[in-house]
């Protein structure tokens, strides 16, 4: 179990801060002769850890910019566009859905969608359903039809796995959509199933800020980056699984965003999203609880000086052991007259020990060189 949660570790923080393009500027600097098709598919933390596996040095942000912003779609122009066409005698439907996390997993399954439906629907007609968000997103196109009960059933003809959002299809055709499920006009109809396969074969970028990531809150604006994940990474017909547990979360999907900083990040709604991890509610919390390495470090004594925790070990002498320079810091052969420093740290260089007083117990005292301050 804990190797599953291993996966959930957050990437260099540096690195982690920059959006999709500076990163592939960077890139490009350390691996030149790379092409696009070696990049378009790569996810900000493929190329993260890249960078990192061939990193040496100071690192530094690339001046250069790219003039268009380097899209990452997982499933671009994967749609057939004749989908998105209409005959003269058929309707479209606009549905628009609340609870956009949960029904974006259960549009998964038709037969327990909860349709927001406020009329009723002939046969035969399109419904092109928006989940509300921050920004909404358009997510899937059907096709009514009567089943052998002579009851209204429908066909999935396309889920929009790449995000296509509501307003920037606004824009497009120059109209605002309705803000509650209804008819559309022919017209409108057919200038919006046009922008939608427009945005399919060209995809334009989506920027949003992700929240705060934690289990006792609800974080309205990351719906959205679950929405993504969902339709991307969910199977028709088939529930939606923890990526831990294995339970099934379709009825409450929880969004977990593992980088440490990536709340307040304003960044392409992508490159959020291939970072989310879809959780049950008990996963998420334990995802936010402190690991035993982490309880250990902490448990370490504070520096006297700046109150930083998590210090390196002092070796003194020749060690028996190769040290890890991550844990401990050798101090030479010459021992020093008086007690010497056991912990040296990582913020500040300060090297103390943990000292009991009658009167102080367990005070952590600076080291001077020779003796420690009574």
């Amino acid at each position: 179990m804990q190797e599953l949660f291993n996966v959930l570790d957050a990437p260099d923080p540096f690195l982690g801060a920059l959006d999709r393009q500076d990163l592939l500027g960077l890139y490009m600097i350390f691996f030149p002769g790379s092409t696009g098709e070696d990049i378009a598919h790569a996810t900000r933390r493929e190329l993260i850890t890249r960078i990192q596996d061939s990193y040496s040095g100071t690192m530094r942000r690339p001046e250069q910019d790219i003039q268009d912003y380097p899209l990452r779609r997982p499933n671009h122009a994967a749609l057939n566009r004749e989908l998105l066409t209409r005959a003269k005698d058929q309707s479209v439907y606009w549905c628009r859905q609340a609870n956009p996390l949960v029904s974006a997993a259960l549009g998964q399954d038709n037969e327990t969608f909860p349709w927001n439906f406020q009329e009723h629907l002939r046969a035969g007609d399109l419904v092109l359903t928006a989940l509300e968000g921050t920004p909404p997103l358009i997510a899937s196109l059907e096709i009514t039809n009567l089943d052998e009960a002579d009851q209204l059933a429908f066909t999935n003809l396309a889920n929009f796995t790449d995000p296509i959002s509501v307003a920037e299809v606004e824009s497009m055709i120059g109209a605002e959509l309705p803000r509650s499920s209804q008819y559309l006009a022919d017209s409108v109809a057919e200038k919006l199933l046009g922008s939608i396969g427009d945005l399919v074969e060209r995809p334009r970028p989506i920027f949003v800020t992700a929240a705060p990531c934690a289990p006792s809150e609800s974080a309205d604006d990351n719906e959205v980056l679950g929405v993504v994940a969902i339709l991307q990474k969910a199977s028709p017909h088939e529930p939606l699984l923890c990526e831990i547990c294995d339970r099934e979360i379709s009825a409450r999907p929880a969004v977990h965003l593992p980088q440490t900083h990536q709340d307040g990040l304003r960044l392409e709604i992508q490159d959020h999203a291939d970072e989310v991890v879809l959780l049950c509610s008990d996963c998420h919390e334990m995802a936010h609880q402190p690991t035993l390495e982490q309880l250990r470090n902490y448990a370490k004594p504070a520096c006297p000086a700046c109150g930083e925790r998590n210090p390196l070990k002092i070796i003194w002498g020749m060690p028996s052991f190769m040290p890890d320079e991550d844990e401990y810091v050798t101090a030479g052969c010459m021992m020093p007259f008086g007690t010497p420093a056991q912990w040296q740290c990582r913020a500040c260089e300060t090297q103390y020990l943990v000292a009991e007083f009658d009167d102080r117990p367990h005070q952590a005292l600076a080291w001077s060189g020779e003796k420690f301050p009574h």
